[in-house]
C-alpha cells in the first residue's frame, strides 16, 4: 500500500506539472502569435523588428518550464523518502561555489539581464553588435543568438557586448544621392521630385511607412564628372527598402520623360598637338 500511495503520487506530481506546463504554453504561444504575426517577406537589413512583450513572452516560457522541472523533481524525490531540506542548502554551497569559479558566466548572466533592462533589444529586432549583424532569433540566459539576413547564425555571450546597435526602433532616414550631368536644370530636378512625394503620398501602401515628405536637398556636390543632387526622406523601419525602390524607379521615369540624362563616370585625355618638323628645303636656305 505504501509503495502503491509513492507511485501514485509520483504519477499525480507529473501530471500536474504537464497540465500546468501545457496549460501555460498555450496561454503564452497565443500571445506570442499575436506579437509575431507571420511575415513571407524576406528579412532585409534594418527590419521592423519586434516587441518588448513579445521578447518577454519567450524568457517567461523558459522560466516557467525551469520552475515546474524543479518543484516536480523535489516533490518526487520527497514522495520517495528522500529529505530535500540538507539537498536546498547544499545546493546553495554548490551554487556559490560555482559562482566563484565561473565568472565569465555569471558576468554574461548580469550583463543579459541589465541589457534587457535597458530594452536594448527584443526578438525580431536587427542589431549590430560584437562585430557581426543579425536578427534576433533567440535569447537565452547568457547567449543572443542573430540571424545573419543571409541565413549565417551568430551566437554571442552577453558578456561580450560592448554596445549594442539597433536597425529595428522608430524610424530610418534614407539619403539618396543622383548624380546629373552640369547641364541640368535644378529647378526641374526639385519639381520632379516634388511630384513624386505627391504621387506617394497617394498611395495608401507607401504614405502608411513615410514618416514625412520625400525632399530634394538640392546640390551636395561638385563631382568631377557630374553634380550630385540628394533626395531625403524619413520611413518606419522595414519600410524603407520598398520606398527606396518606388522612388528610384519614379525618378529614373520621369527623367527620361523630361529628357534629363544621368552623368556617367568618366575621363578625358587632352592630347598636346604635334609640332611639324622643318622641311629639308627650309633648312638650306635658312643656312
Amino acid at each position: 500500500r505504501v509503495f502503491s500511495s509513492t507511485v501514485l503520487s509520483v504519477i499525480v506530481a507529473f501530471l500536474l506539472g504537464l497540465i500546468v506546463w501545457e496549460y501555460s504554453k498555450t496561454l503564452i504561444d497565443r500571445k506570442l502569435a499575436e506579437e509575431f504575426p507571420d511575415d513571407e517577406e524576406e528579412m532585409e537589413e534594418g527590419g521592423a523588428g519586434g516587441t518588448r512583450k513579445g521578447t518577454l513572452l519567450i524568457l517567461l516560457r523558459k522560466f516557467v518550464l525551469a520552475v515546474l522541472v524543479v518543484i516536480v523533481t523535489m516533490i518526487v524525490l520527497s514522495e520517495l523518502g528522500v529529505d530535500i531540506g540538507p539537498m536546498i542548502a547544499g545546493a546553495g554551497i554548490v551554487g556559490l561555489a560555482i559562482g566563484f569559479g565561473a565568472q565569465t558566466l555569471v558576468r554574461d548572466i548580469i550583463s543579459g539581464i541589465f541589457f534587457l533592462i535597458d530594452d536594448a533589444f527584443r526578438v525580431g529586432d536587427y542589431v549590430e553588435t560584437a562585430g557581426q549583424r543579425g536578427t534576433v532569433e533567440q535569447i537565452s540566459i547568457r547567449s543572443m543568438r542573430l540571424r545573419h539576413h543571409r541565413g549565417l547564425v551568430h551566437t554571442i555571450p552577453f558578456g561580450g557586448m560592448s554596445s549594442v546597435t539597433n536597425f529595428s526602433r522608430d524610424y530610418h532616414i534614407l539619403k539618396l544621392d543622383i548624380r546629373v550631368r552640369y547641364d541640368t536644370d535644378v529647378e526641374k530636378v526639385r519639381k520632379i521630385i516634388k511630384k513624386i512625394n505627391k504621387e506617394i503620398q497617394k498611395d495608401d501602401k507607401l504614405s502608411a511607412g513615410l514618416l514625412g515628405k520625400v525632399k530634394s536637398q538640392g546640390v551636395r556636390q561638385m563631382d568631377d564628372s557630374a553634380m550630385i543632387m540628394r533626395v531625403k526622406f524619413k520611413t518606419i523601419p522595414g519600410q524603407q527598402f520598398l520606398i527606396r525602390r518606388e522612388v528610384y524607379r519614379r525618378i529614373q521615369e520621369a527623367f527620361r520623360e523630361q529628357g534629363i540624362e544621368f552623368a556617367h563616370r568618366n575621363v578625358t585625355v587632352y592630347l598636346p598637338s604635334e609640332t611639324e618638323s622643318p622641311k629639308p628645303e627650309e633648312e638650306s636656305e635658312s643656312k
